[in-house]
């Protein structure tokens, strides 16, 4: 049997092995080994309205009435998003396009191809047997139950003649449009003046004849040397003359006071 035995290395791979081994000892030095590399994974948001529910809530669209239901101002006939049905007769749209009823009646669900050939609408009737649309020459019925006829027109009124003035209780009366119009002497009504129909169906004077009573009152007491005025003396205009009666007024004003309260020391002297 054979026996084999293992060389020793020799000096020159010796020397190629320290080598390397220097070598790996300088890089060692200059940079650190790395031994943990991370990493970074996805994220997700946890909470917030970002990553929120894909699935919310309804939001309720759609008819609310249905076709020839009765309502009353104000109800919602129909929420939508967008124009998918337009007002009609006695309706109105608000501004999220919700459709509401302007008028009391009843609901009809229609298309009008006068007014527009593609679109839809919802009106309200006031009878129950009314369809929408309307035909255009068609009598219209308003919201208080009115139709909207022509008026007749009034019988020409004639002047009635002079035949009809009469004289009730010594007092003279005239008859205008069938109305008796009493324009006796009293205080309220001096020397009998003429009342004529005024606006607001009330018979009086026009108001400049009633802005001009007190000159015409003052000239007729003039006429008989008299006045009826509180100073007679007074010019209009006279601010001095004015503001020496006031200031005349006050001080018999302030005498009076201080006769009142037994003099300007005191209260009422006690009586023993």
């Amino acid at each position: 049997m054979s026996l084999s035995y293992q060389k020793a290395p020799s000096t020159a791979t010796l020397a190629c092995l320290q080598s390397a081994l220097s070598s790996l000892r300088i890089s060692h030095h200059a940079a650190p080994a790395i031994t943990h590399i991370t990493r970074r994974n996805a994220s997700h948001q946890a909470q917030g309205r970002a990553n929120g529910a894909k699935d919310g809530a309804g939001k309720r669209l759609g008819a609310k009435k249905t076709g020839g239901e009765y309502v009353v101002p104000g109800n919602i006939l129909f929420k939508q998003r967008g124009t998918h049905w337009f007002p009609g007769d006695n309706c109105f749209m608000g501004r999220d396009h919700t459709i509401h009823a302007g008028s009391p009646g009843y609901v009809r669900y229609y298309r009008d191809p006068v007014r527009h050939p593609k679109r839809k609408f919802i009106g309200i009737v006031f009878e129950k047997d009314q369809s929408l649309p309307q035909p255009t020459h068609a009598v219209r019925r308003r919201q208080l139950g009115m139709l909207a006829y022509q008026m007749p027109t009034p019988p020409s009124t004639e002047p009635l003649p002079d035949a009809l003035t009469s004289t009730v209780t010594g007092s003279p009366t005239k008859i205008r449009d069938a109305t008796a119009v009493s324009v006796r002497h009293s205080s309220k009504n001096p020397g009998g003046l003429q009342l004529s129909l005024r606006p607001g169906y009330q018979y009086r004077q026009s108001n400049y004849e009633i802005g001009r009573s007190g000159e015409k009152k003052e000239e007729a007491a003039n006429a008989q040397g008299k006045t009826i005025r509180a100073f007679a003396k007074f010019k209009p205009g006279d601010r001095f003359a004015a503001w020496r009666k006031s200031a005349l007024r006050i001080a018999r004003n302030n005498e009076r006071k201080a006769m009142g309260r037994g003099g300007k020391g005191g209260g009422k002297k006690k009586v023993a």
